[in-house]
């Protein structure tokens, strides 16, 4: 009874605190999740080095170290892909601007060859075809630029989260399995059920990554594919570009072969941008909803379908990271579902063995 009423006193102070806890750490959520999800995937690689240098923090250093430069490595060379071939394209658009009279006049003549084409093949008049592009043409350019500004404190933002996603994954590969101690500890529960609920947790967690670089791998192929079927130049290092972009959730490829199929639209290469259009919405995108959900399901031991509507339950409510965090919390559900299932379940009762008389 003593111990009781502190316990129930300093657990009802520690809810009340809560919500401010909460508050003052949300700030910080993304990049702790991130961060999180970068410690249990590079977690065996930190326990080996440990084994061998007997240095725990520097083991955790030399992981996050070699973590955050090959993430900035492969960021380096695809800004540095597109810039290069972003200039290429200008260059080559320039030049039909120049041949075409200038930029109105290009984006003039694309524009009609655009309502010409589409004008023999739909039930509509020119003229309403024309002023339906030109109204899409002014909302499109009006969007680029009132997201110009956001785009550029969108990067800001993404090199802050990259510190301290920095900063969070040295602590996590240092003290985590020491904080996940002692917060299993604290739960009254048995060693056993705390064990499995902390390996389903890894085991998603581990799952789900696998199945975003498998999708990178399938679909920076099938945009490759494609990109060289359209007779775009460097069709392999512009897919490997698309699998990368791939990552992002909701944006994907698109960011990448979208633009390509508007530079065919002002070069005059229709089929090449209807062709691209068609491959990149309906095959490059279908990629993803067919080989991440069979990876995540086979890895963690669930149907696919399901693996498939958390994942898109997850973007919807938490945003991006609920690509990750949606099949999460189904599969801790899942093992808090088996752990429950199992206390309830009655118990075999071992019956004695009967003695052998002597012979």
């Amino acid at each position: 009874m003593r111990q009781r009423r502190p316990l129930i006193f300093l657990a009802l102070a520690l809810t009340a605190l809560l919500p401010f806890l909460i508050r003052v750490a949300w700030p910080f959520l993304t990049s702790f999740i991130l961060a999180s999800v970068l410690a249990i995937v590079m977690n065996p690689v930190r326990e080996r080095l440990s084994r061998r240098t007997h240095r725990p923090w520097l083991a955790a250093f030399l992981t996050t170290f070699a973590t955050v430069l090959v993430a900035g490595l492969t960021l380096a060379f695809a800004g540095f892909t597109i810039t290069r071939e972003l200039a290429a394209a200008y260059d080559a658009l320039s030049q039909r601007s120049l041949e075409a009279g200038g930029w109105p006049a290009l984006v003039t003549h694309t524009s009609d060859r655009a309502v010409d084409m589409l004008a023999k093949r739909l039930p509509l008049n020119k003229a309403a075809i024309r002023t339906e592009l030109i109204d899409r043409m002014k909302s499109a350019s009006g969007y680029l630029l009132n997201n110009i500004g956001a785009a550029v404190g969108g990067l800001t933002t993404v090199l802050i989260t990259g510190l301290l996603v920095t900063v969070f994954l040295y602590f996590l590969l240092r003290y985590g399995d020491e904080w996940v101690g002692r917060l299993v500890g604290l739960a009254p529960i048995e060693p056993r059920v705390a064990a499995s609920i902390m390996q389903a947790m890894k085991d998603s967690v581990i799952a789900n990554v696998n199945g975003v670089f498998a999708a990178a791998v399938g679909q920076g192929l099938f945009l490759g594919l494609g990109f060289w079927f359209v007779g775009l130049r460097s069709p392999a290092l512009w897919g490997a570009v698309g699998g990368l972009a791939s990552i992002i959730p909701v944006i994907g490829t698109p960011l990448v072969w979208v633009p390509v199929v508007i530079a065919f639209l002002f070069l005059g290469s229709y089929w090449q941008a209807i062709l691209l259009f068609l491959w990149g919405s309906l095959v490059v995108g279908s990629v993803d909803n067919v080989v991440r959900p069979l990876v995540v399901g086979a890895h963690g031991k669930q149907h696919p379908v399901l693996i498939a509507l958390a994942a898109i339950g997850g973007v919807y409510a938490f945003g991006p990271l609920g690509i990750i965090l949606g099949p999460l919390v189904v599969a801790l559900a899942a093992a808090l579902l088996k752990e429950i299932n199992e206390l309830l379940s009655p118990k075999p009762v071992a019956r004695n063995a009967a003695p052998t008389s002597p012979k």
